[in-house]
């Protein structure tokens, strides 16, 4: 049986291991791993690669996440290749990317991948939201600036405190799912 307390997660990304820790309440053990990352658009494989990945090379419970954020004018791209948009265009290319058409909504989802070396638990987190005419906001980290969620009262990420986004996004509903996840194996 897989329990929270057993995993370690695996990431490099501060911004994302501090998040984490502030949904779930308390420290986890976290390893940095620079792990292969598959290059498709289906976010799924791409986090069962990273957890394969990295339980391969810890021996060990893990845990990784990847972010996806697909743009409606662009028929969801980049989705999880969103990471390389971002390191080639920053949020403000983002930004002036969809602003190339009528429609700017965007969906962030996150997708936590638990495994054992057996048995894999997922969690998953969507917010909706749109991305922003020009980057708003000092906070957070990545594509935060662009991003407004519908339930972000206008917001962008990167306008909101770390409590307030940790309150309403992908990520923390992906490590809630993953939470109840586990709570039922």
């Amino acid at each position: 049986m897989m329990r929270l307390d057993d995993l370690v997660f695996v990431t490099s990304n501060d911004g994302k291991l501090r998040e984490a820790e502030a949904v779930l309440g308390r420290s986890l053990d976290h390893f940095g791993l620079d792990l292969p990352e598959v290059q498709t658009l289906d976010l799924e494989e791409v986090v069962r690669d990273k957890a394969r990945a990295a339980w391969k090379q810890l021996k060990r419970p893990v845990l990784v996440e990847d972010t996806s954020l697909g743009l409606a004018g662009l028929g969801g791209f980049p989705g999880p290749l969103i990471r390389w948009l971002l390191a080639s265009v920053g949020p403000e290319g983002i930004c002036r990317i969809s602003g190339c058409f009528d429609d700017r909504r965007a969906t962030a989802r996150c997708l936590i991948c638990a495994t054992d070396g057996s048995v894999d638990v997922f969690g998953e987190g969507v917010v909706e939201g749109t991305i922003a005419p020009s980057p708003r906001g000092a906070g957070g980290f990545g594509w935060d600036s662009a991003f407004i969620p519908a339930d972000g009262g206008g917001r962008s990420y990167g306008e909101m405190s770390e409590e307030e986004k940790n309150l309403i996004s992908h990520r923390y509903r992906a490590f809630v799912a993953l939470r109840n996840a586990l709570a039922i194996l």
